[in-house]
């Protein structure tokens, strides 16, 4: 039988599946802010899917594995997005890395 490892598997049903797995198992602690926390300094508001910070871990938890020696310098890059600035070029915006 041939082994399937996280490669193999498509990465939003991995996704998808982890982060239900930590929710429904309780073993990660959800701080009380989550709810009311921006992002990153590009984002105007906070996430409006109450499960943001379950589907955030089981993205870190896939991207660790996938690229093993990461940092949190890295993470704050590949998580960044591009903060709009009206009338003026965008610019790129790192993920915060405050989150504990």
């Amino acid at each position: 039988m041939p082994s399937v490892t996280l490669k193999d598997v498509d990465q939003h049903k991995f996704v998808k599946a982890f982060a239900s797995f930590l929710k429904k198992t309780g073993k990660l602690r959800v701080p009380e802010w989550v709810d009311l926390v921006k992002t990153s300094k590009a984002k105007e508001l906070a996430p409006y899917d109450p499960d943001w910070y379950y589907v955030r871990c089981a993205a870190v938890v896939r991207h660790i594995y996938i690229r093993s020696p990461v940092g949190v310098g890295s993470l704050t890059k590949i998580f960044g997005s591009r903060k709009r600035n009206g009338t003026k070029p965008s610019h790129f915006c790192r993920y915060s890395f405050y989150f504990h």
